[in-house]
């Protein structure tokens, strides 16, 4: 349980690529924690996820072959995004163009459907100019 503030927003970065931690992690343990955030953001009074990716470990991936490690960013996603629904002050995505692939890359996960915004929220992004 979190005291309460005024004026006061957790800022939260919610990654699981770096750290003795999230290197160690399977595949599955992985994808559990995702869809356990829920609780750790509902704990909290208030809260902005200000970073997140796709971004995994590489022992997570390492017998992904390319359109598999395309399906676990997908299902990598919507588990985050659905615990991310919490968040009182909404979420932002590690960046909208990143030359380090498809985890780190909103534009790219948007392009390639990995990464679906919900409803109501996609009106303003437009994935076909170069930005």
């Amino acid at each position: 349980s979190y005291p309460r503030y005024e004026d006061c927003t957790f800022d939260v970065h919610l990654y699981q690529w770096r750290g003795a931690y999230w290197e160690t992690k399977s595949l599955a343990g992985h994808m559990q924690a995702a869809a356990h955030r829920a609780t750790l953001i509902g704990r909290m009074p208030t809260c902005c996820v200000s970073e997140w990716c796709l971004a995994l470990p590489k022992l997570a991936m390492s017998s992904a072959g390319e359109d598999e490690a395309r399906d676990i960013c997908a299902d990598f996603a919507r588990l985050q995004l659905e615990a991310f629904e919490v968040a009182t002050h909404g979420w932002f995505f590690w960046t909208w163009k990143d030359s380090t692939g498809i985890q780190r890359s909103l534009r790219t996960c948007l392009a390639k459907g990995v990464l679906k915004i919900p409803s109501g929220s996609s009106r303003s992004l437009d994935t076909r100019h170069d930005v």
